[in-house]
């Protein structure tokens, strides 16, 4: 199964193998925003089509951010903002109605930023400007 492990301020999605009974973590992406667009979605799928990968919960872990960097823990409905926001672009991008589609993507930015704003304000100083 998939998961997240932070570096920083940067996460990487990463799986374990067993190759000859032992393990091995790789890499499939590293996660440099506050959301997983379609595209990194899609290059997932493509480079490691035999893995499968719940992406309600990486969406969820990447969304309750890096440990011990926030001053406040990550409220829950930040959680599940963040997968309501990956649905609004889903549905945004299955739709035919050109408004309808850019009402849902900016429904969607409104949320993101809501909860990037969160972290910003509530980020702890030290080593917090290391990026990916």
């Amino acid at each position: 199964m998939a998961f997240i492990r932070w570096r920083g301020r940067c996460a990487q999605l990463l799986v374990t193998v067993y190759v000859d009974g032992r393990s091995k973590q790789i890499t499939l992406t590293n996660l440099p925003g506050f959301d997983i667009t379609e595209a990194t979605k899609h290059y997932v799928v493509e480079k490691f089509p035999d893995l499968k990968v719940d992406w309600v919960a990486i969406t969820r872990s990447l969304a309750e951010g890096p440990p011990n960097r926030l001053k406040e823990k990550t409220p829950t409905e930040h959680l599940d903002m963040a997968v309501v926001e990956q649905s609004l672009r889903k549905w945004a991008h299955e739709t035919k109605v050109a408004n309808h589609a850019h009402r849902l993507y900016e429904a969607a930015a409104v949320l993101t930023e809501w909860r990037a704003s969160f972290y910003r304000e509530n980020e702890l100083i030290e080593e917090s400007r290391s990026t990916c």
